[in-house]
């Protein structure tokens, strides 16, 4: 048995993935009783319903070039674990997190920890057994009662706020915007890329009470300069930028991470900032993974995401383009796919692998069905042009399965 699956096998008995347990007093005595390591090093955590992942790298990737060391935690994962809990942006080797996880497997089941929680808990403890200077962490779900949120931050991110996750949030933008704001400490540093009047207006009243000081990445004069499939040339407060993805959302992002480096970290040199951001990548997020033909994975998984995905799409694409996508049965999938069905040429729709007894019914009636993603891409593949595109898009669960196939060069 491989160390990957020994891995695999001690997490999945918590549970697995979807089990989860949306309260902290639990996580936080299991913490405490391992002398609460999240408490040694300083931490910026990045919330919101789109972006995180991206500005949550961007920020780890700045403060690594600037010479600190840098712990960063990300979810999910699209082949391993590993890939969860950085050190320098280099995934934990896979020998160290089986140690840490036999190490610390009596505390999970002591306290029932669920798989996220225990990953957050591994998580800080190689942060801090690493003298890390930083960690950098990317929210879960939500932000007041996730298992990232048992620290003090002295930089707090919220990317946006749109529809996501309303069994446990809320049914309105007011609501879900609440339980976001949760991350937010008293008179901490607070960023974020907010742009709706009324929920500026909570964002304000909560910062005011918390004695925290707010700041808009809106202030960040913008501007695109050129646009192709290796990324986009931008603008940002006058400085120039590359950037790796060409969608409107990427530049949403990088505004926002400079803005955050800026006035967390102004020592910081502009030039730092400008290569940081010309090498930083976010895997499963607008990626091309094959050139002849072009195919891209991009884990777009609610309406906000799809729009911006649309947007990247049209400002680069040449040929057609061929659309294999599956959803979480929670998401608006029947509006995603309407959307997605309206910029391509063909569409099929597949399942994802762990969520097979759940979607194969939920898709009747909607399109095209082929119930094994790789033959979906096998059909997509053979009816494609030199110009055309393969998207494989709708969920980050299903981008991981297919991603893998390039990985491993695997001949369709």
């Amino acid at each position: 048995m491989t160390e990957f699956t020994k891995i695999e096998l001690l997490l999945e008995s918590l549970g697995g993935e979807k089990r989860m347990n949306y309260a902290l007093e639990g996580f936080q005595a299991a913490l405490d009783s391992v002398g609460n390591p999240e408490r040694t090093v300083k931490t910026i955590i990045i919330g919101g319903t789109n972006g995180k992942g991206s500005t949550t790298l961007l920020i780890s990737q700045a403060l690594k070039a600037a010479g600190h060391c840098v712990a960063t935690y990300l979810s999910p994962h699209l082949q391993s674990a590993q890939e969860r809990i950085l050190l320098n942006l280099s995934p934990i080797p896979e020998g160290l997190l089986l140690t840490l996880a036999q190490e610390f497997e009596g505390t999970a089941k002591a306290y029932a920890l669920t798989y996220f929680e225990y990953l957050t808990l591994l998580f800080f403890i190689y942060a801090n057994r690493s003298h890390a200077d930083f960690s950098v962490l990317e929210v879960g779900v939500g932000g007041r009662l996730d298992s990232t949120n048992v620290t003090d931050p002295i930089a707090t991110v919220l990317t946006n706020v749109s529809w996501d996750h309303q069994a446990l949030l809320g049914n309105s933008l007011k609501e879900i915007l609440g339980e976001k704001l949760g991350i937010l400490r008293k008179e901490s540093l607070f960023f974020t890329g907010v742009d709706d009047k009324e929920l500026r207006h909570i964002i304000e009243a909560r910062c005011e009470e918390l004695d925290a000081v707010y700041y808009y990445s809106k202030e960040i004069k913008t501007e695109v300069h050129s646009v192709n499939w290796e990324g986009q040339e931008v603008s940002l407060n006058g400085y120039r930028f590359s950037l790796k993805n060409p969608t409107p959302g990427a530049l949403a992002n990088a505004a926002l991470a400079f803005l955050t480096l800026r006035i967390t970290f102004p020592a910081i040199p502009i030039s730092i900032l400008q290569e940081s951001f010309r090498v930083t990548t976010t895997p499963g997020r607008f990626e091309t993974v094959s050139y002849h033909p072009r195919v891209v994975l991009s884990g777009d998984h609610n309406p906000e995401g799809v729009e911006c995905l649309k947007k990247g799409l049209s400002s680069v694409a040449e040929g057609n383009i061929f659309t294999v996508c599956a959803f979480s049965p929670d998401k608006p999938y029947q509006q995603m796919f309407k959307e997605l069905k309206n910029i391509s040429s063909d569409i099929l729709l597949t399942q994802i692998s762990r969520l097979k007894e759940k979607t194969t019914s939920d898709y009747q009636g909607m399109g095209t069905f082929e119930p094994e993603a790789t033959a979906a891409v096998t059909k997509m593949l053979a009816k494609m042009g030199p110009k055309d595109t393969l998207l494989i898009t709708g969920s980050l669960y299903l981008v991981g399965e297919l991603r893998k196939l390039w990985k491993d060069k695997v001949t369709f």
